[in-house]
């Protein structure tokens, strides 16, 4: 008997359809969510050994799992337009009844469907069976937690909502068949792309944003972001500032800057209409500020033709290096400095900033991210950062750190080592 349960559910009779794939027979199946919840129990029955079924509970209940429980129960619990896909569920024990119901045509102009013989009827289980999740265990995991939360009288209207599952027969002597529906089913999910998120994504606030901002701004449009999800310029890309998918990273780390803004919550919990435009506002007034700062962005945001844009970009990423804003790695970091500033109260920040060196082949990007070959070292990254952040005074970062680093980078002593001269402060 599941170990969620305390008693035998009662039973239960559910609409279903009948079929086969391959060599299982299914039966296709609603039922309402707080239902499933209760009478399913994870997929530690496919394995005899307890300290294997105990691993499967640790894994979809600890660490990362847990925390994906906890975010699908809220999903589940806030999101008006949620949906999931159907669960599969194995079936052993107790007396499940498959009733078969037949089409018969009556005075209705509809055509009786052809080959419903079987596959039309309904599933009654008698609260004998032992039910578990073969796929889908994760999603069971954020139901099972939204059905135990304390809703303090505020029943979510998702515990009455109607799941899809698949039904198969499952026996206790073929443990193996069933766990390699398991590991297929599990080990061939492919996760969304970044590049699917960004098309597709209706809850992600940054995956929205970009979509608006290629589709709106003229900063943006035509062929000034290359569709790309990584964030690497191709040679042909000789237009474009940056790619989709960089553009998406700068949103997450300006929105992140944002009051009481939490990851997690920018990708899955979809903002209301007025917060969105909060965040494409926030991520133009990004880039009108940066355009202040460095000139050459200025006048690629003036162009007017492909042209244009294409003589700025030539002009500012070359061999000889150019302006770091026009590499995908330089345009983030500058990101990443211009909010850490700001959360240090300095609202300021494009002032400050516009005192710092901009060009590819100056300290501190030339030995950092910009070689001796005239190419771009991204293990280096978080070093140019720092000694930004440090000309910039960020007290947090360790001059001595940075020292030491430059030293290993360059293949010098530290004793050697000169750090830039920081930049004023002054408003």
């Amino acid at each position: 008997m599941p170990s969620e349960q305390t008693q035998r559910p009662k039973p239960l009779t559910l609409p279903a359809l009948r079929g086969t794939f391959g060599d299982w027979t299914y039966y296709s199946a609603l039922l309402p969510l707080a239902d499933l919840a209760t009478r399913v129990s994870f997929a530690d029955e496919i394995h005899k050994n307890k300290a294997l079924s105990d691993l499967i509970q640790r894994s979809l209940k600890g660490g990362k799992a847990g925390s994906r429980a906890k975010d699908i129960a809220t999903y589940l619990r806030e999101q008006g337009e949620r949906f999931f896909n159907s669960l599969v569920i194995a079936v052993y024990g107790g007396k499940p009844e498959w009733f078969p119901v037949r089409i018969v045509k009556g005075d209705s102009d509809m055509p009786e469907p052809p080959d419903t013989e079987g596959i039309l009827g309904a599933l009654r289980l008698s609260g004998g069976e032992l039910l578990f999740a073969v796929d889908g265990q994760h999603r069971l995991a954020g139901m099972k937690r939204l059905v135990l939360e304390n809703h303090h009288g505020k029943v979510p209207p998702a515990l009455a909502d109607l799941v899809s599952a698949l039904f198969i027969s499952h026996r206790t002597d073929n443990l193996v068949r069933t766990r390699r529906l398991f590991t297929t089913l599990n080990k061939t999910a492919v996760p969304a792309s970044k590049m699917e998120r960004i098309a597709l994504d209706e809850n992600d606030a940054m995956a929205i944003t970009v979509r608006r901002l290629v589709e709106e701004h003229p900063y943006f449009s035509g062929q000034r972001i290359a569709m790309n999800h990584t964030n690497n310029l191709g040679k042909d890309d000789d237009v474009a500032l940056t790619t989709l998918g960089n553009l998406y990273d700068i949103l997450r780390v300006i929105f992140l800057a944002m009051p009481g803004k939490k990851r997690k919550a920018l990708e899955y919990e979809r903002p209301s209409d007025p917060e969105l435009n909060v965040y494409y506002s926030a991520a133009i007034d990004f880039f009108k500020a940066l355009s202040r700062i460095d000139s050459a962005i200025s006048a690629y945001f003036s162009a007017q033709s492909v042209k244009e844009l294409k003589k700025i970009c030539a002009a500012n990423r070359n061999r000889k290096g150019g302006s770091v804003s026009f590499r995908p790695i330089g345009l983030a970091i500058l990101a990443e400095v211009a909010m850490s500033l700001k959360a240090r109260g300095r609202n300021d920040w494009a002032t400050i900033m516009s005192r710092l060196p901009l060009q590819l082949a100056k300290i501190p990007y030339r030995g950092t991210i910009w070689t001796a070959q005239s190419t771009i070292q991204p293990k280096n990254r978080v070093l140019c950062r720092n000694i930004l952040a440090y000309m910039c005074g960020d007290t947090k970062v360790s001059e001595s750190s940075i020292r030491t680093r430059l030293a290993e980078v360059n293949g010098e002593r530290e004793e050697d080592v000169v750090l830039p001269a920081r930049v004023s402060l002054a408003r």
